[in-house]
């Protein structure tokens, strides 16, 4: 990140640098095949996107990762605003066959927040749980990006 003559920062730097340590994270996930669960506010799935095409693609790799065996995908739907906001958005992640979280990720537009402090780790497996728990079943969240996915195709296809 580099800051401008006016002291500003380079935002598409920063937003740059995040998407490479997403990359990198799910390279880890997809070479490891370690376990990944995921809860996705419906708003995310279903909002605008640049074109059709852009939002067809990425629904299309929601539903190719929702069909591997370990990972496991669920839509929080989004009548459940109160249990969207029991915390900022964030990623858990274990580097052995654990299933707590032995890191907490928080993106943000600049960088990565790493979390280590174990005393901080149940308040986000209880937010998790609490998605988890007012989100549809993973059936039920894949057929849900599925029918978004054919949408935006005849969405696309009446222009």
């Amino acid at each position: 990140m580099r800051s401008t003559r006016d002291g500003k920062v380079d935002d598409e730097e920063a937003a740059d640098m995040v998407v490479k340590v997403r990359q990198e994270r799910r390279r880890v996930f997809e070479e490891t095949g370690a376990r990944f669960a995921a809860v996705i506010w419906e708003p995310a799935i279903i909002g605008p996107m640049p074109s059709p095409a852009v939002h067809r693609a990425q629904l299309a790799h929601l539903n190719k990762m929702a069909k591997q065996p370990n990972m496991t995908i669920q839509v929080l739907p989004h009548a459940e605003w109160a249990a969207a906001r029991v915390s900022p958005a964030f990623v858990g992640l274990s580097y052995a066959r654990e299933t707590s979280p032995e890191v907490i990720v928080l993106d943000t537009v600049a960088n990565c927040v790493i979390l280590e402090d174990r005393d901080i780790m149940p308040g986000y497996v209880h937010a998790f749980d609490t998605l988890r728990s007012a989100s549809l079943t993973p059936r039920d969240g894949a057929a849900f990006i599925r029918r978004t996915m054919d949408n935006v195709a005849l969405e696309n296809e009446e222009l």
